[in-house]
């Protein structure tokens, strides 16, 4: 688990180190911890993984928008995927930091942005069937584009990609709806 933590932290620095020209993303909260929650479906892409959980899981996430070094937005995700089928059960449930930005766009506050980004980070996979289960914890990453609205609300998807357990992987786009706090 060290090793885990000890990659997060440099794919933080990392991107710390990116000077990618772009403005800060509206992807962002208002309150004093800007908080995002999001709730959708993640649509796995490898068959066996379709087989063993089904075609759809339900995914939860919850963002922290961490403070700004330069151009962009850091933001902290913890998510939740489920799925099963015929008693096979895949758990998810990535840890992630995402470097996220937007096109500058002085009309955002009447018509919204569009907002980009990349992460990585821990995927805490678990996956059982019949009473047996098996779990391992890997590094994963996403692309993320997404649209924040005028109002709170907005709609994002993720294309992630992380190792597999049992041959089962989380891998696929992951379509969501959300608010910012």
């Amino acid at each position: 688990m060290y090793r885990v933590w000890k990659g997060i932290a440099a794919i933080a620095l990392g991107y710390a180190g990116c000077g990618l020209a772009a403005s800060p993303a509206t992807a962002q909260g208002t309150g004093i911890v800007p908080v995002r929650v999001k709730l959708g479906v993640l649509l796995p892409q490898d068959n066996d993984t379709k087989d063993f959980a089904g075609s759809t899981h339900l995914n939860g996430e919850v963002d922290v928008s961490l403070p700004n070094f330069g151009q962009g937005k850091y933001i902290f995700t913890a998510g939740y995927s489920q799925g099963s089928r015929d008693g096979g059960k895949l758990r998810v449930i990535p840890l992630t930091v995402a470097r996220v930005f937007g096109p500058p766009n002085p009309l955002s506050g009447i018509i919204g942005n569009v907002y980009f980004g990349v992460g990585a980070g821990a995927y805490l996979l678990k996956a059982s069937s019949a009473g047996d289960s098996e779990s391992k914890t890997t590094i994963g990453g996403f692309g993320v584009i997404g649209y924040q609205f005028p109002n709170p609300y907005f709609v994002e998807a993720k294309y992630h990609v992380a190792g597999s357990v049992r041959g089962i992987s989380p891998n696929g786009l992951a379509i969501l709806v959300g608010r910012h706090f």
